[in-house]
């Protein structure tokens, strides 16, 4: 037996038997290790009642905030008369029949000289073109253009017709005739094509003004009278205007009926008591100078050649710009129907002279 501890293996037996283990020669745990908290321990919970009680208190907390915000809202509005919403604009004044409980025009007997002579009336603005806007004050209620002309228009109607002419209006209602917004005066341009909105609003009012001036036309009107009140950014500025277009075959029948319907509106409203400034009768060049667009789009009703015309009225007419809306005592006026009766009998009797012959 070679030399060592007796009965011992041998070094070699020794190192065969160490190259037989695996590597590493750590030993490999056979178990995970226990978890830091033991799997018969449970973590504590809430109970149902407590979680529900905790979810109201939480929903009545945030109601309380909002009814909070809402009552220092409402405080705000009550305390600020500036943040108050303004009236929308409405016609208030009477109808023809009220006050009196009379209808001006059943007074009136038909005269047989005006039998077949047709008249076109005109209301103008009306659907998304308003006109004119003014707010409600102390002194007269919120208003706007297309409400008072159309109101205007139709009792002026109502006092022709009674007088024996028949009456066209180019729209009776707060609605458009153009209605598909087409391209009635073939200019190219429609409210569809524009670029920016203030050219869709443009050529949008262009191709309505034909259309009413082709019902006018086609109505084989003998006059036709386009109904505005006038407006501006200086609440100084009031008064009324009658205007007519130059160099038409017409021309002079035209200013012959603006300057009958100047002066009968300042003999009526000064026999009902009312001072109010006249700016006369008045050619369509004046209106350039004055620098109103709106005034000047508005003579496309009864002008001769123009830019976006295609075909012009065929009959004298006149824009008649029936006092100024944005000043208050204009405006009080109007809404008035002791004004809103000086003003339509004005009318009708400046159309009645017009017919009758008589000279201004």
């Amino acid at each position: 037996m070679p030399p060592g501890r007796p009965g011992g293996p041998s070094p070699r037996a020794v190192s065969a038997s160490a190259a037989a283990l695996p590597y590493p020669s750590e030993r490999v745990p056979l178990r995970p290790a226990a978890p830091a908290v033991p799997p018969y321990v449970r973590v504590p919970q809430r109970r149902y009642g407590e979680v529900v009680a905790l979810k109201w208190a939480g929903v009545l907390l945030i109601l309380l905030a909002a009814l909070t915000a809402f009552a220092l809202i409402v405080r705000d509005i009550r305390s600020d008369p500036e943040s108050t919403p303004l009236p929308a604009p409405q016609l208030v004044i009477p109808a023809a029949s009220g006050g009196t409980g009379s209808d001006p025009a059943a007074a009136i007997a038909p005269n047989p000289a005006f039998q077949g002579k047709v008249i076109c009336l005109d209301a103008a603005h009306g659907g998304v073109d308003r006109g004119f806007r003014r707010t409600g004050d102390s002194t007269a209620p919120a208003m706007d253009e297309a409400l008072y002309t159309a109101a205007y228009a139709r009792e002026l109607a109502g006092q022709l017709t009674a007088m024996g002419f028949t009456v066209v209006q180019t729209r009776d209602g707060d609605t458009v005739r153009n209605t598909q917004f087409q391209d009635v005066n073939r200019d190219g341009q429609t409210r569809e094509s524009g670029v920016t909105d203030a050219d869709a609003q443009h050529s949008a009012q262009l191709d309505e003004m034909q259309a009413r001036i082709d019902y006018c036309n086609d109505e084989q009107a003998d006059l036709l009278i386009s109904l505005h009140f006038d407006g501006s950014t200086n609440p100084g500025v009031s008064g009324f205007s009658t205007w007519y277009a130059e160099g038409r075959t017409d021309s002079a029948e035209s200013q012959r009926l603006a300057e009958l319907i100047d002066q009968q509106l300042g003999r009526g409203l000064t026999a009902a008591g009312y001072s109010v400034v006249d700016d006369g009768a008045l050619p369509e060049s004046g209106a350039v100078t004055r620098g109103n667009q709106m005034l000047y789009d508005s003579l496309f009703m009864i002008t001769g050649a123009r830019d976006g015309l295609k075909d012009p009225s065929r009959m004298p007419g006149v824009v008649a710009e029936l006092l100024t809306i944005s000043n208050a005592s204009d405006a009080q006026l109007l809404a008035s129907e002791a004004g809103r009766e000086a003003i339509v009998s004005a009318l009708a009797q400046a159309i009645s002279d017009y017919f009758t012959g008589t000279t201004p």
